[in-house]
């Protein structure tokens, strides 16, 4: 019975994405999930896009595996190094001295320290069991920084012109720096 819930429900989600116009495609999204940006709004097209391409390659027989970024302890099947399992796997520690029990505290390192690495929010970035990028990151390329930083603002500086597709931190270091600009 839920099998074939859940197939209906995916159904009309694939049916409602491939075939509809931008406004109809936000209205059946929005009505499934929260969070979907306007049509127009910068990022739906990529919402768009990801689903549709989910929804292709769930049911692709013969596809070929990506490659997938394990953190270790995550691989290794030891939950218990940073979950509590009778309490419902919570953390064993807040973030992010959780992480500073295996990673550097890069706080102490810099004289400017990155606004997401100063608060303790590695997950900002990273992601904490898998990834299919390396360093276990949530995005791809600049991606990852123009999630928080706006394209319009970063491409607004000559500094950046002709940068193409340069990823970030091949000038800026992603955890701290020397100066404001946190630049290798």
């Amino acid at each position: 019975m839920l099998k074939s819930i859940v197939r209906i429900f995916g159904a009309i989600l694939i049916v409602s994405i491939y075939s509809c116009s931008p406004e109809e495609k936000y209205d059946a999204l929005s009505f499934f999930l929260d969070g979907v940006p306007e049509p127009g709004a910068e990022g739906l097209d990529t919402l768009i896009s990801d689903t549709t391409k989910f929804a292709s390659s769930a049911s692709a027989r013969n596809r070929v595996r990506a490659k997938v970024y394990y953190h270790p302890p995550y691989k290794d099947k030891e939950c218990p190094e940073c979950h509590v399992r009778s309490q419902g796997n919570r953390l064993r520690e807040p973030m992010p001295g959780l992480c500073y029990q295996c990673h550097d505290d890069f706080a102490d390192e810099f004289a400017f320290v990155h606004g997401p690495v100063v608060s303790g929010f590695c997950t900002q970035c990273h992601n904490p069991h898998t990834s299919k990028y390396k360093k276990l990151m949530l995005r791809e390329g600049q991606e990852v920084c123009l999630y928080c930083h706006l394209r319009s603002d970063v491409f607004a500086g000559e500094d950046h012109e002709g940068i193409d597709d340069t990823i970030c931190w091949e000038c800026h270091n992603p955890h701290g720096g020397e100066d404001r600009f946190i630049m290798n």
